[in-house]
C-alpha cells in the first residue's frame, strides 16, 4: 500500500484550496468544509474489497471508507486511481499517541505498515517509525502521554532543493520560517506558516553545500 492522497476540513475551502495549490504536492488532496485539520489519509492497494477483509479480520474498526486506527482515519482506493503528479513528495505523516504499544498494534500488525525504528529521543518523547512504500509514519509517544485518542500532528513534505522551494514559497506570499538544521542528521527543515493549509506543515531536504 502507498500514500496517494489527503482529505483536508477547513472552514474556508476556497482560501485552503488555493494554499494547497501554492505549496503544490505530488498527492491528491480533498479540501471539504469542517474544523481545521488533516480528516484523512488515503491508501492505494491492488484490491480494495480484498483489504477491507484483512483489515477487519486483524480488528480495525470501519471500512475502505475510512478506517479507524484509534483516532486517525485511512481509507482505502484502487492503487489503479493513483495517477503521478508534478509536486513536493510526502516524507512523513506524524501522528501523536498516547501508547506506544497500542499504536504498533494498529500501524504495524493490522495495518501492516513495517515498523523499522523505535526509539526514545533526547527531546522527551518515543518515536516509532513505519514505512510505508516511500513515505513513513511517524508515531510520537511524549513521555508524559496525554490521555484519549491519536491524533494527526502534521506532514513533512520532501524537498530536492529546499532553499529554492523557500524562496518559491516567499514570492507566493507564505510565511516560512528560516532554514534550520533538521532532527535527522544530514538534513535541513524549514517550517511553513501558512494558515490556511489547515495542517501543522514541514519542508524537508538535503544540507545545502
Amino acid at each position: 500500500m502507498r500514500i496517494t492522497g489527503l482529505v483536508v476540513t477547513t472552514a474556508d475551502v476556497a482560501a485552503t484550496s488555493e494554499a494547497w495549490e501554492r505549496l503544490g504536492v505530488d498527492l491528491a488532496v480533498e479540501i471539504v468544509s469542517g474544523d481545521p485539520g488533516l480528516a484523512a489519509v488515503v491508501l492505494a492497494v491492488e484490491d480494495v474489497a480484498a483489504t477491507e477483509r484483512l483489515l477487519q479480520r486483524r480488528g480495525l474498526s470501519g471500512d475502505a471508507g475510512g478506517f479507524d486506527l484509534g483516532g486517525t482515519t485511512w481509507r482505502l482506493a484502487p492503487a489503479s486511481e493513483a495517477g503521478q503528479r508534478e509536486g513536493l513528495a510526502l516524507d512523513h505523516v506524524v501522528v501523536t499517541s498516547g501508547d506506544a504499544v497500542r499504536a504498533a498494534a494498529d500501524f504495524g500488525a493490522r495495518l501492516g505498515l513495517d515498523l523499522r525504528l523505535d526509539r526514545h529521543t533526547d527531546f522527551g518523547y518515543q518515536g516509532l517509525f513505519l514505512r510505508c512504500a516511500d513515505a513513513i509514519v511517524e508515531v510520537v509517544v511524549p513521555q508524559d502521554p496525554p490521555s484519549g485518542r491519536d491524533a494527526f500532528s502534521g506532514l513533512a513534505w520532501r524537498c530536492e532543493d529546499i532553499a529554492a522551494t523557500r524562496a518559491r514559497l516567499v514570492d507566493a506570499g507564505v510565511e516560512v520560517s528560516e532554514l534550520r538544521r533538521g532532527r535527522k542528521p544530514g538534513t535541513t527543515v524549514a517550517t511553513v506558516r501558512d494558515r490556511d493549509l489547515a495542517v501543522p506543515t514541514l519542508l524537508i531536504g538535503p544540507v545545502a553545500d
